[in-house]
């Protein structure tokens, strides 16, 4: 597809390009956005003033970078629950790469994420350091059995497994060996995290599953008029830093290729990350906003790369074009989307809206880069309308779907019996593929400034 230049873009101006046999409809930033439904354009509006702000915390990526041994790649959930990860381990926006999947089901076979790993790791090792993998999995504190993990049907054993698996294989295989097998140089180091999300906290895993958990440095209550003591600054360091020594131990294996100034670098970079948990923890318990995590409420599924400066919760599910089973995930995003959408309609909303945002980021220097990713986020569009279509065209599978959206909205305060609530699902239903919005878009790494290139019509 070529090129959108300024001339082209000016305002007024909608210029066309032929996308196989279809017209596609490209959108430049400068133009009025009115052709979009107003809560989409307003969605896009609002994104000229976060790709302000990324570029302004450039300064800070790069500090954060030269300041620490390791590149920091995070694997989470797409839960909307988890968006503020980066946040809340102190990360500047942009600082690590993210892979949002459902459930950090990323599969015991995947080329595409496993070249990616590899252009990750020759850039850490141009850079003299090492890539730090955070494996995140996610849980209810209050409720495990109804608000943990959906992808995983809320079995937090299962997911806690799968993690240790992913773990184990990330310290494995990214080694160098001399020749009697021993390691020479370790490219990665992988550690399990796991995120109770109603409170904040990120426990961290080490050696013989000792773990350090943010909470027992946090004062989550205080009777009236008691002065309750809460360390900080250097002996909560210390305290800290105490407990990962013990956690993260210089003999254990995922360190071994390390120098012990090495191995201490990247335990300081640990502990920065669990200090700024901390610090995120005590900000949520002064402002009492325990508790406002609790079920889906998403609203949008953001799918592809670039939406790092989106880390508001209960708002976003995102979906790396990195998982191994992207249309599935989606389907999972998009049964809560719609669940919400009926609840609020059911509530006294005036329409139900289910938009997809599907993004590609692309290197200003890299010459054809930009067209290379209109057409990878066009097919992945595609392939998620054409699969929605069949999902909801097909009676077995719509009866599925069905059923599955039932049993969302019955955890739901409506006022409905299950026999009501088929009945709205049905009334909804019959017109359901006419509320998907699906809108394309680019940005440029350097900006992460959103170009939308087409919208629902014009895939």
């Amino acid at each position: 597809m070529g090129e959108v230049t300024s001339e082209m873009a000016g305002v007024g101006h909608t210029p066309a390009r032929k996308h196989g046999n279809r017209d596609v409809r490209l959108i430049h930033d400068r133009m009025d956005l009115a052709c979009m439904e107003p809560a989409d354009a307003e969605f896009y509006r609002n994104n000229r003033q976060l790709s302000e702000h990324y570029i302004s915390l450039e300064g800070e990526r790069q500090g954060y970078i030269r300041q620490n041994p390791c590149m920091p790649l995070l694997f989470f959930c797409m839960d909307e629950k988890e968006q503020d990860t980066e946040e809340s381990l102190g990360l500047p926006p942009g600082a690590a790469n993210v892979y949002p999947t459902a459930g950090n089901r990323i599969g015991e076979i995947n080329l595409v994420l496993c070249k990616e790993m590899q252009t990750r790791i020759d850039r850490a090792y141009e850079a003299g350091k090492r890539v730090l993998v955070l494996f995140i999995t996610h849980e209810s504190y209050r409720d495990a059995t109804h608000d943990s993990c959906a992808a995983w049907s809320h079995r937090c054993f299962a997911a806690d497994g799968h993690a240790d698996f992913q773990v184990q294989r990330f310290n494995e295989d990214y080694v160098d060996r001399d020749k009697e097998g021993r390691v020479a140089r370790r490219h990665v180091i992988a550690v399990r995290l796991k995120s109770y999300t109603d409170l904040e906290s990120r426990v961290w895993y080490g050696a013989n599953d000792k773990c350090v958990d943010p909470l027992e440095f946090v004062r989550r209550s205080v009777p009236p008029n008691t002065a309750e003591y809460e360390p900080d600054g250097l002996e909560l360091e210390a305290s800290v830093l105490r407990r990962f020594v013990e956690a993260f131990p210089f003999k254990d294996p995922r360190f071994s290729g390390l120098e012990r100034h090495e191995w201490n670098e990247v335990l300081m970079q640990m502990v920065r990350m669990f200090l700024a948990n901390v610090r995120y923890m005590r900000g949520q318990v002064r402002a009492n906003t325990d508790g406002n995590k609790l079920g889906h409420q998403g609203t949008r599924v953001l799918v592809g790369r670039g939406w790092e400066m989106y880390q508001e919760v209960n708002k976003y599910f995102k979906v790396s074009d990195f998982s191994p089973d992207l249309l599935r995930e989606c389907c999972i995003a998009g049964k809560y989307v719609i669940k919400n959408g009926i609840v609020a309609r059911l509530n006294g909303a005036s329409e139900l809206r289910i938009p997809f945002h599907i993004n590609v980021p692309y290197d200003m220097m890299r010459p054809g880069d930009r067209s290379g990713s209109i057409r990878h986020a066009m097919s992945l569009a595609r392939a998620i309308k054409c699969d929605w279509q069949d999902r909801l065209r097909n009676p077995a599978s719509e009866k599925r779907f069905h059923d599955d959206l039932c049993e969302c909205l019955m955890h739901e305060d409506l006022d409905l019996d299950e026999i009501g609530l088929r009945n709205a699902i049905c009334e909804f239903g019959s017109t359901l593929l006419d509320q998907f919005r699906f809108i394309v878009s680019v940005s440029p790494r350097e900006t992460r400034k959103l170009e939308v290139v087409a919208t629902g019509g014009d895939l």
